[in-house]
């Protein structure tokens, strides 16, 4: 029995209303747009957003689900084909930091739709969770517990995207991942020189002119 075509039109109105809530979110909160604002923004009809959307906080909802999505795939990409949990939180770090600056609006829609970030067991942090577990149980990391290291990393991570977007520029965002990933791992145990040598090493191959694939957000 072969498959249903997909229905093209639906599928470009709802990217054009994903977009345009994307953009507006982006630099207001929900409350503070409103549907009309939307659908001018996608340049559809009003009865259109009800044909994919109950209400914009519906719309904010699958945003925060990409933007969740998106995260969890900037941690995989960071640690692929990396054993060393401290290599890859330092990598998906600074993966994160040069996303906000190649990609601001999605970073900035990202910050303002996560509201489990401090959360532990938010399945977007599944991916720092599991580097960081790695890591206490191995002794790489050491001196703290297991959410006080999640938090630390999602907090740095969010600091350090904050940054990055409110300088507007992409100036200045390497030596602050470069920085910031040093300061994590030695919250997280390392040893200063070693920490100062695998943040060199993940701004070197993460900041690469090469690394450019677009966020899903």
């Amino acid at each position: 029995m072969s498959q249903p075509r997909p229905d093209r039109r639906r599928q470009r109105t709802r990217a054009a209303l994903l977009k345009a809530g994307q953009t507006l979110f982006a630099e207001r909160s929900v409350d503070g747009v409103s549907i009309d604002e939307i659908v001018q923004a996608a340049d559809v009809a009003k009865g259109s957003f009800y044909n994919h959307f109950a209400d914009k906080d519906a719309l904010a909802l699958a945003l925060a689900d990409q933007a969740r999505k998106s995260a969890e795939t900037t941690v995989a990409i960071a640690g692929e084909g990396v054993a060393d949990p401290a290599q890859r939180v330092a990598r998906a770090l600074c993966l994160f930091i040069r996303n906000a600056a190649d990609y601001p609006e999605p970073a900035r829609m990202m910050l303002r739709l996560f509201h489990g970030a401090a959360v532990p067991d938010a399945p977007m942090n599944a991916g720092v969770r599991a580097d960081i577990k790695q890591g206490l149980g191995t002794g790489r990391f050491q001196g703290l517990g297991l959410e006080a290291g999640i938090l630390l990393a999602v907090g740095v991570v969010q600091i350090g995207v904050a940054r990055t977007l409110e300088r507007g520029t992409a100036d200045g965002a390497r030596p602050l991942a470069r920085d910031l990933a040093e300061g994590l791992l030695r919250g997280l145990g390392v040893a200063a020189g070693e920490a100062h040598d695998l943040a060199e090493a993940a701004v070197a191959d993460i900041f690469k002119p090469a690394r450019t694939a677009r966020p899903e957000a």
